[in-house]
Order: structure tokens, then C-alpha cells, then sequence
């Protein structure tokens, strides 16, 4: 294989984990339009559960790839974590930016707050899509009646 070749298909690969860990959420959750992966805060209802984020995997061409594994790192003190794949998202967030505004399916991560809970509340998921390097991400919410979508 000429080293040009073995370069391109290494570049490739790992534009395909960045996209992974960086890329994705779903057009109508609380933290589409932000231009950063770090920490974002999402108002999540006090008696019910809200979806706050999708994750999903895709190659270099936006076609579906697969289902990432999610796992909660550090569990929330005021509720649970839960993971739903098959969720429809449009990719907002790109590292070369040729698939912002695909279509594709990912797993919904949604946060249900305990009975009687309110105010701020923090958990961690780790990602792992294929070999990629596990990627964690933390996650804040505010559990109130003021719902809302950004």
C-alpha cells in the first residue's frame, strides 16, 4: 500500500471519530445551535423525563454508521440516565462540516429527575463508537417546569 494511500485512510478514520465525539445533535433538542462540546446547561422537566442530547455515529460520506456505546460515568445525584437508540437527528456540528444538516439516527440520552426534585444536577456519559477512543462528556441540568428548547 503506498504511504500516501495508508495517510489518506488514516486521516479518514479519524475524521470519523471527530465527527463522532463533536458532531451531533438532534434538531429539536435543547442544546442544538451551540458551537462547543463542552458542558452544556438543559432545563428538564420536574415530573417527567427529557431527552437532552443525541449522539450518533456516521462516516465521512453522512451515511449512518452505528449506534455509539453510551454508558453514565458518574451517575446523577437528583435522577437517572437512560439511553433510546433510533432516534432521528440532523447533524448540526461537524470537524470538515460536508455533513451539517444530514439526517441520520442516533441514541437519545434522557434524564429523569426523582419525584420532588428540583435545581441543578450533573452526570457524565462515556462514548465508544467502534474502536474509536472513548470520549466523555458531562452533562448539566436544571429540573424545573420551564422546559425549554434552545
Amino acid at each position: 500500500m503506498a504511504a500516501d494511500e495508508t495517510a489518506m485512510r488514516r486521516t479518514a478514520a479519524h475524521s470519523w471519530r471527530i465527527a463522532v465525539a463533536i458532531v451531533v445533535a438532534a434538531a429539536t433538542l435543547p442544546v442544538v445551535g451551540r458551537a462547543s462540546f463542552a458542558e452544556d446547561i438543559t432545563h428538564v422537566k420536574a415530573n417527567g423525563t427529557s431527552r437532552v442530547f443525541v449522539m450518533a455515529g456516521f462516516n465521512p460520506d453522512c451515511t449512518f454508521k452505528s449506534f455509539p456505546e453510551i454508558q453514565v460515568g458518574v451517575a446523577p445525584a437528583k435522577g437517572q440516565v437512560s439511553f433510546k437508540p433510533g432516534i432521528p437527528t440532523t447533524v448540526k456540528y461537524s470537524s470538515s462540516g460536508n455533513c451539517v444538516g444530514t439526517r441520520v439516527e442516533g441514541t437519545g440520552i434522557y434524564y429523569t429527575p426523582t419525584p420532588g426534585q428540583t435545581g441543578e444536577d450533573t452526570f457524565t456519559v462515556t462514548v465508544l463508537l467502534d474502536k474509536a477512543q472513548p470520549m466523555t462528556r458531562t452533562f448539566s441540568v436544571i429540573i424545573d417546569d420551564k422546559t425549554r428548547r434552545r
